[in-house]
């Protein structure tokens, strides 16, 4: 499965009512328009860019059952170069 930043743009604007109602107490006043939208494509952008660029230095080791481990010498998370929206 590949990372889509229009795809984690997506699950924000999705979540922005609930995290709204915990933060503020309150629904949110009107509906979110272009600007939030093209906020979180932002936010999911540059996330996947720096994920991209990072990913050998996120993960060294995976634990296994039984107390083992084995050395990550390299990943690949899957996230295509974003287009331009």
């Amino acid at each position: 499965m590949a990372l889509i930043a229009n795809d984690l743009a997506n699950a924000m604007m999705n979540q922005l009512d609930e995290a709204w109602q915990i933060v503020k107490g309150e629904p949110i006043p009107s509906p979110p328009g272009d600007d939030a939208r093209v906020m979180f494509l932002a936010i999911a952008r540059g996330l996947l860019i720096y994920m991209e660029q990072h990913q050998n230095d996120m993960v060294s080791t995976v634990a296994l059952g039984g107390g083992s481990a084995v050395n990550v010498t390299s990943l690949n998370l899957n996230i295509p170069t974003p287009p331009n929206p």
